[in-house]
């Protein structure tokens, strides 16, 4: 992607996320949109430039909740290549086929904390974890994904997201 869509994203992700999604919260599931627009990233790039974008959006995000610093990052690094890898294996990004990916991969990425939460700080209800939270925000983040490609339908928007030199090899 173009340098100047990096700028805005990193300056927008986190207000957007907390002011426009907030609202959009089912119980106290909400939609990841980082996460959705890090898998569109790498279905429109490449492995190495969309892991790079996960471990930037990630750290931001812990700087920005407090959490525990690196972890979003490391996960969200993993989940940027793997968008990478199948945007590259993938004829058209914008078929409805990945928002199924993009459940599986936020439901891979959330399944992957609670193990490393549960090696690390011991005693997380991980079976109460995954159908109350994970799999419910996975499908969510899916959802979110479909809305978030639709516009990716018309063929001269992705070509304004890619760089020149990813587009030759389209």
């Amino acid at each position: 992607m173009k340098p100047r869509y990096y700028l805005v994203i990193f300056l927008l992700i986190i207000p957007v996320q907390a002011s426009l999604l907030s609202p959009m919260s089912l119980g106290d599931i909400k939609p990841d949109l980082v996460l959705a627009l890090l898998f569109i990233i790498g279905l429109l790039t490449g492995p190495w430039e969309a892991a790079l974008a996960g471990m930037a959006l990630g750290l931001l995000q812990d700087v920005s909740a407090a959490s525990l610093i690196g972890l979003t990052g490391f996960t969200r690094g993993l989940v940027g290549l793997g968008a990478g890898f199948l945007g590259r294996r993938m004829f058209d990004v914008t078929s409805p086929s990945t928002v199924l990916f993009l459940t599986a991969f936020s439901l891979a990425e959330g399944i992957f904390i609670a193990i490393l939460l549960q090696v690390f700080y011991g005693s997380v209800p991980f079976w109460n974890l995954l159908f109350t939270r994970l799999l419910p925000q996975a499908l969510y983040t899916g959802l979110l994904g479909y809305f978030l490609l639709q516009p990716l339908r018309n063929r001269k928007i992705i070509l304004a997201l890619k760089r020149r030199d990813i587009q030759r090899e389209l």
